[in-house]
């Protein structure tokens, strides 16, 4: 994700503002990749895996040409940039990155080699290796490479997506209007191994011609975790207005075409286009798109609106259609001033967040598959001067910001479920400006940021860690009551992509364990107390950051059941109990047995009452179990008159 003229960012600020509370991320100070120097062209994307591990690509010159560099981020660390395109000898463009799980990477790019015929390239590192594979071809002719504009997308498991876009040859189409093209958006599969450009293109109309490509207009690719995929497209529409289109991806067969933004309003045609359109998928399918609405003669709306949509996972019984388009920049008004290019971030539960700039504000919207909120500044309500403001949502809905403030302050806000907690970085003048930012997120609240900044004769690439908090997590107990004394506790792992985590357990007041690396203890050499206890276990990140997980409660019961006699003339009433309700598992009813010493028997209750017939002395035994176990056998000798 692309947040354009960044600042100027000194990111160890904001870990020292950030430190002071520990519900919230760490940010790393900004380490530098590559550089300085005068060979750099710009930095061109950055991926981060679940687990934590990623990299960034970019461009660098060597004897005269631009070629394609990549640094790996494995372990908490950065290892030494690497030439991808080895081998190639003309200039390289348009660089992609993707990573999954174990420090993989795939890098694609498209290759310089003849007028019209350029060529799609990509180049991986898998994981345990230590240097990328040779190049393999994905795309032996994606045309003149002037707008290929690619986007990929892969998941933890290795699996990709890469949208990129091929103009027909020249004459093609002598008939296209001038601003358009003759253009496919190609889509391509990464199985691990091996790529495969799906069999027909995604347009909607193959026939239609399309905008000349733009960043704003150009395809966008997302992947679930079960490697499906969905893209979303710009094409015009039967009235030749542009309109956002998406389609499902199922392997290597697409869905239809669905459309994504509105045709009409409040009952009124919609005649403005719809471009600077970002996507992002998560969980099994569940996709979201948010797009800027244009105006147009005679249309519904009078200004520019941001619009979201999204579609619910892949099991719902929805999934083949989105919900429909919705004003996620307000229902009053609007915007009162020019819009930037919305990013939008979604979790697996269908919430999510869009940031966007309205002129001088910086705004964000919170919403879900059913609902969208109203409009809220981000950060101090101050107003931004960057247009495209980038935003990473978690699977637990916290989200990290980013933006560019007044006075071209960059600024970070990290938002968690429990709150929202800000912080900016001071400009370092003395570093040189700012020249671009890219970020991605691990889907856990992590995130890798890097940029360049300097002059162009001494340019650096820099990066910096953004280090969430484990995210929630389970503690597992027998749900009913248990006599043993040495009850075993288990948990979930707590997510947390950057490092092992530790935990404590803690059971009533009492810490049982700290340190443990495991996601199990057994209570040894150290009794339980009776009743009920609450457990809780908390997860204890490599930079002290602290999740306590959702609680249980134990309960033990290692006592047997009581019997109470009471003699009243030649009457006894008994009683059996197991104790307070709630804090024991009570009597079995049908394991009681009461022997009243003169050939009298009963059972199956808690209570009775006996009258004997004659004076004398008598042995009563009674015998129960309560619900767990605990067996209670006991005589009592009562002398009545």
């Amino acid at each position: 994700m692309r947040a354009r003229a960044f600042g100027t960012a000194t990111v160890a600020l904001i870990a020292t503002l950030c430190g002071a509370v520990p519900a919230r991320a760490t940010i790393s100070p900004a380490q530098t990749i590559d550089g300085p120097s005068s060979a750099i062209v710009d930095v061109d994307g950055v991926a981060m895996s679940q687990d934590g591990t990623g990299g960034i690509v970019y461009r660098k010159r060597v004897d005269g040409r631009a070629h394609i560099f990549a640094a790996q981020f494995f372990g908490n660390t950065w290892r030494p940039p690497q030439r991808v395109d080895a081998g190639q000898n003309f200039d390289s463009s348009w660089p992609t990155i993707g990573a999954g799980d174990g420090g993989r990477l795939v890098v694609t790019w498209v290759q310089e080699f003849g007028a019209g015929t350029d060529r799609l390239f990509s180049a991986s590192l898998d994981p345990g290796a230590s240097q990328f594979q040779a190049p393999i071809a994905i795309d032996l002719n994606v045309g003149e490479a002037t707008g290929t504009y690619p986007s990929l997308a892969m998941n933890p498991g290795g699996n990709a997506y890469l949208a990129y876009r091929v103009q027909a040859e020249a004459g093609s189409n002598q008939n296209i209007i001038p601003g358009y093209l003759d253009m496919d958006t190609r889509v391509a599969r990464y199985d691990g191994s091996l790529w495969s450009v799906l069999g027909s293109p995604a347009d909607r109309n193959q026939s239609l011609p399309v905008r000349a490509p733009t960043a704003a207009n150009s395809p966008k690719v997302g992947i679930d975790v079960a490697g499906n995929g969905l893209v979303a497209f710009q094409e015009p529409d039967e009235s030749f207005v542009d309109r956002i289109w998406a389609r499902r991806i199922f392997g290597t067969t697409f869905g239809i075409p669905l459309l994504v933004s509105p045709q009409q309003f409040g009952g009124a045609p919609l005649r403005g286009d719809a471009d600077a359109f970002s996507l992002d998928e998560a969980g099994f399918g569940e996709g979201a798109i948010a797009f800027r609405q244009q105006p147009g003669q005679g249309s519904a709306l009078t200004g520019s609106h941001v619009f979201v949509n999204t579609i619910p996972e892949a099991f719902s019984d929805n999934a083949g259609a989105f919900s429909g388009p919705r004003l996620a920049d307000g229902t009053s008004g609007g915007p009162t001033g020019a819009l930037g290019w919305p990013s939008v971030g979604v979790a697996p539960s269908g919430d999510f967040r869009i940031a966007y700039s309205s002129g001088t504000a910086a705004l964000m919207t919170t919403g879900s598959d059913s609902a969208v909120g109203a409009p809220a500044p981000l950060g101090d309500g101050h107003g931004a001067v960057d247009p495209t403001p980038a935003v990473l949502v978690a699977k637990d809905d916290a989200a990290v910001l980013a933006w560019r403030a007044r006075s071209a302050v960059p600024a970070v806000e990290e938002i968690r479920p429990n709150g929202a907690f800000k912080a900016k970085a001071a400009a370092d003048s003395s570093a040189g400006p700012v020249s671009d930012l890219v970020a991605a997120g691990s889907g856990l609240g992590d995130g890798l940021v890097a940029f360049m900044q300097g002059d162009p004769a001494q340019t650096r690439l820099a990066a910096a860690i953004v280090d969430a908090p484990p995210l929630d997590f389970a503690v597992q107990v027998p749900l009913t009551f248990i006599r043993t004394k040495q009850p075993l506790i288990t948990w979930d792992p707590a997510p947390n992509a950057l490092g092992g985590v530790r935990y404590t357990v803690r059971i009533g007041r009492r810490i049982f364990a700290r340190n443990l690396s495991r996601t199990a203890f057994r209570v040894r050499g150290a009794k339980v107390p009776e009743g009920r206890s609450k457990v809780t276990v908390t997860a204890v990140d490599p930079a002290g950051q602290k999740r306590t997980g959702t609680a249980a409660m134990l309960r033990i019961d290692r006592r047997a059941p009581r019997v109470r006699v009471v003699r009243h003339g030649r009457a006894v009433s008994i009683r059996i109990s197991d104790g307070r309700k709630g804090q024991t598992s009570g009597v079995k009813a049908s394991s009681i047995v009461v022997s009243f010493g003169d050939g009298k028997r009963a059972g199956h209750r808690a209570r009775f009452t006996h009258r004997y017939a004659h004076g004398g002395t008598y042995r009563i035994v009674a015998r129960a179990r309560d619900r767990v176990g605990n067996r209670m056998r006991v005589k009592r000798t009562v002398r009545v008159g």
